[in-house]
């Protein structure tokens, strides 16, 4: 017999990007029924203090719902308390990032007034579900040093309380909609960054590798998009002027259809990032069928086989130099669509995970493995 779908109260106070790709892959999963509360993905520090607030003061009651399901910007405790309607319902926080773990530009001495509210929240959670391995481990060591620090009063046993409630659940990642394009006949390599455009995805390092291929005469082009959120790092415009004609497309893409198929073209998608949680442009790339190119930490030895990974700056620039001699040899660098590594990241199959565990929380039922059914880290890490 089918089973009612779950109602599910969602909030986001930041919908944009992978957190409004992940809503709208909640919305379309059969097993769902969702009342969203959103807010438009901007100001990300005023959304995490004043989103209670707002939603508060704004949403109506949203009637009978079998659980509250949130994204990590929301600070849960505040919502509960102003809410009384929604906090008799279990309760899950999602971590598509955790902000003990961001890189800070300035090198200053961290705030950690954003990161303790979201200790906070999740201790309000009655199941939180990270993104990767990385994310819930960071979250978790850097909570634990945290509140060692503290004066007196150090809430040890909420944290111990708090790990054990604390699971991992992948994002999502949707396969492109439309086949493959023809690849280009002139044996050049098609190198592809598809990443925000922000100090924490190291552009410098990318574009550096970029200069030393050109010098070296080595035969590439290069396409940017990804997203842009106000001011990009200067590196962006003094690259696009250094590459000239290498450049093959430069820009955000808004069209799903224009993006999918300029990821249907490249052969190589990198990163150079100093902050992944996750991934989701990597694995999309991968799903179209570029061969991903990504640094040997954070969250990807769960997500990419090694013979992806590169040591260090240096050999992320040889890599690329190998790659294009073998395209111009003739040679096939793209894996064809969606590989098998990044296949266990479709809805299809994570989606179905998920309700299963909603439902275990829900009846009250104690999960099968502090690890969702069907999924473990490349690199063979115990979880």
């Amino acid at each position: 017999m089918t089973r009612a779908a779950l109602r599910l109260l969602y909030v986001e106070p930041f919908d944009a990007g992978s957190h409004a790709g992940f809503g709208t892959m909640l919305g379309r999963h059969a097993g769902f029924d969702l009342v969203a509360w959103r807010m438009p993905g901007r100001h990300w520090k005023w959304r995490m203090r004043g989103a209670a607030l707002w939603f508060a003061e704004r949403e109506p009651d949203p009637g009978p719902v079998d659980a509250v399901f949130a994204s990590s910007y929301t600070p849960l405790a505040d919502l509960c308390a102003l809410r009384p309607d929604i906090a008799r319902v279990p309760r899950v926080l999602y971590f598509h990032e955790n902000q003990w773990a961001y890189p800070d530009r300035t090198r200053q001495e961290r705030d950690n007034h954003l990161a303790f509210t979201q200790v906070v929240s999740a201790a309000a959670a009655d199941l939180c579900l990270f993104n990767s391995q990385h994310n819930r481990d960071t979250f978790l060591r850097a909570t634990r040093d945290f509140v060692a620090r503290m004066p007196d009063a150090r809430p040890t046993a909420t944290v111990d309380a708090l790990a054990r409630r604390c699971e991992v659940l992948p994002i999502p990642v949707a396969a492109p909609s439309r086949a493959a394009a023809d690849a280009p006949l002139d044996g050049t390599l098609l190198i592809l960054w598809n990443h925000r455009w922000e100090h924490d995805k190291r552009p410098e390092a990318f574009f550096a590798a970029l200069a030393a291929l050109a010098e070296q005469r080595v035969s590439f082009r290069v396409a940017v998009c990804g997203q842009a959120f106000g001011e990009a790092p200067p590196v962006f415009a003094a690259a696009r002027d250094q590459l000239g004609e290498r450049v093959f497309h430069w820009g955000p893409i808004e069209d799903r259809e224009r993006y999918e198929d300029l990821l249907s073209r490249c052969d190589v998608v990198v990163s150079t990032a100093a902050h992944e949680f996750f991934g989701v442009s990597i694995l999309e790339a991968a799903l179209a069928g570029c061969r991903p190119l990504v640094p040997d930490r954070l969250a990807y030895p769960e997500t990419i086989p090694a013979r992806f990974r590169y040591r260090d700056d240096r050999d992320l620039t040889s890599r690329l130099r190998a790659w294009s001699e073998e395209r111009a040899a003739g040679h096939a660098i793209r894996l064809g669509e969606r590989p098998e590594f990044a296949r266990r990241f479709l809805p299809s199959r994570v989606l179905p995970t998920l309700e299963g565990r909603l439902r275990d929380l829900i009846d009250g039922r104690p999960p099968h493995s502090r690890s969702v059914a069907g999924y473990a880290p490349l690199d063979g890490t115990p979880r």
